[in-house]
């Protein structure tokens, strides 16, 4: 007898645990088998046991059964809070000041939002129906696959596609932080593609993330623009200077974590007394700065290893003040309401702010807040409830956001950026007004956020 494996997942691309992760097996002998039961170990790096699963063959004549690990590994990830350098900071530290600025890159802390996860398989049987079933791991099969807990907005694309899409190898390599691309040829020249496009007012503090698994980015490419496209100055950081890592030997490795916002930018270069970085950042007429990876110091499109993202400084116009909201990506076990209603006039000033989108605390925006309320229910002395919560809206925004916002509504947890802490939130409703292509299709989105931790009521 012996058990193999019939089908598995790609051992090189990521698998999202939002999707069924199938693993397949067979006996190859066939015979009469008694009590026969397939068993399937999902052991983590450590070769500790995370679940034994069992399950019998399809039939006598189809000896074959089928496992999804997806429930089990998901339990066992979650991205990270928690800035790596400073344990006590929130990851959108990374780089500022009074939390070791001098590395702006981070990895994994308490938790882990890649695995890779080994699996054994091999079997139980019996001599005869009247004895139990003895395990016989003797001639066991073994495998690995690598788990990421969210799915992303590239709507369900394998993880590696275009050149290992979150791994920095290629210049269709995406961060994991996605952002849309609205079809504006990248300021380092067309020969580097489009940008994608994020927005951010300069005393941000934003984060993206990639894959270190795999990748070769060793050098992050960092240049700024004046609003007519003139060359501020470039600058670069060397990933393993500031934060990264060579080998990776550990989970906690395998996605990095770094402070791209105008502050965090601004703190890093001062305390790592990079010139160059501090003249582009702080330069009075920066519109625009973009950023890209390289396994060189070296600009040209000839040593592009990702896409090319580009964050534009909007300081915004409204009377309302800005609410900076995180999220993981949209994982696809929720639905958001759609209600349709005339549209507002949007100012001529309007814009969007979604400032970063990252796989680690996900996707982040600036919106504006309408206001805080709080709702209570109960007559009856103690027995009332108190919720506070918040209604936020964005300004009207390009079609090309649509993703990145309506992850708001369906992520698995959401939190209000207050300064350096994450304050977790409920998306209790949501509401998007489509405008028509008489206004250029841009967008409005609402959503109420309850905060999760209740007021204490007297």
């Amino acid at each position: 007898m012996a058990v193999q494996f019939e089908s598995i997942p790609s051992t090189t691309n990521f698998q999202s645990t939002a999707d069924p992760i199938i693993v397949q097996v067979s006996e190859s002998v066939v015979a009469t088998y008694f009590k026969y039961r397939f068993i399937l170990e999902v052991k983590d790096e450590n070769d500790v046991v995370l679940a034994k699963l069992k399950t019998h063959m399809l039939s006598a004549s189809n000896q074959v059964a089928v496992f999804d690990i997806s429930r089990v590994v998901d339990d066992y990830l979650a991205y990270t809070r928690w800035n790596a350098n400073d344990t006590d900071a929130s990851v959108i530290t990374l780089g500022r000041t009074g939390h070791v600025p001098a590395l702006i890159i981070g990895q994994a802390t308490e938790n882990t939002p890649v695995k890779r996860i080994y699996l054994k398989a091999y079997y139980e049987d019996a001599v005869s129906a009247a004895v139990p079933p003895v395990e016989d791991d003797s001639a066991a099969v073994t495998t690995d696959v690598r788990c990421f807990r969210n799915e992303f907005i590239n709507h369900g694309e394998n993880y590696a596609d275009r050149g290992k899409e979150f791994q920095l190898a290629a210049d269709t390599s995406n961060f994991m932080s996605s952002a849309p691309d609205l079809g504006v040829v990248s300021g380092f020249g067309s020969a580097w593609g489009n940008v994608r496009e994020h927005r951010i007012g300069t005393n941000q503090a934003a984060i993206i993330t990639w894959s270190n698994d795999g990748g070769t980015g060793s050098y992050i490419h960092i240049r700024g623009f004046e609003a007519d496209g003139t060359v501020i100055g470039s600058a670069y950081l060397e990933v393993i200077g500031v934060g990264g890592t060579v080998n990776i030997n550990a989970d906690h490795k395998r996605v990095y974590y770094m402070g791209i916002g105008p502050l965090n930018l601004e703190e890093h270069a001062s305390a790592a007394s990079n010139t160059d970085l501090t003249n582009l950042i702080t330069d009075a007429d920066l519109a625009y700065y973009e950023i890209y990876a390289s396994n060189t110091t070296a600009v040209a499109s000839s040593f592009q290893d990702s896409l090319v993202h580009r964050w534009t400084i909007d300081e915004g116009c409204s009377i309302y003040p800005a609410c900076s909201s995180c999220s993981s990506t949209a994982t696809g076990d929720g639905t958001a309401s759609t209600s349709t209603r005339s549209p507002r006039r949007a100012s001529p000033e309007s814009s969007a702010r979604p400032t970063t989108a990252h796989e680690g605390i996900g996707t982040a925006y600036r919106l504006r807040s309408i206001g805080p309320t709080t709702d209570g229910s109960g007559a009856l002395g103690d027995q009332r409830q108190g919720r506070a919560q918040m209604r936020i809206s964005s300004d009207y925004v390009d079609e090309g956001y649509k993703d990145q916002l309506r992850d708001i509504a369906t992520s698995r947890e959401v939190y209000i950026v207050d300064g350096d802490n994450l304050i977790p939130v409920v998306v209790t409703d949501s509401e998007y007004l489509f405008k028509t292509s008489a206004n250029d299709k841009l967008i409005s989105y609402s959503f109420t956020l309850r905060y999760a931790n209740r007021p204490r009521l007297k």
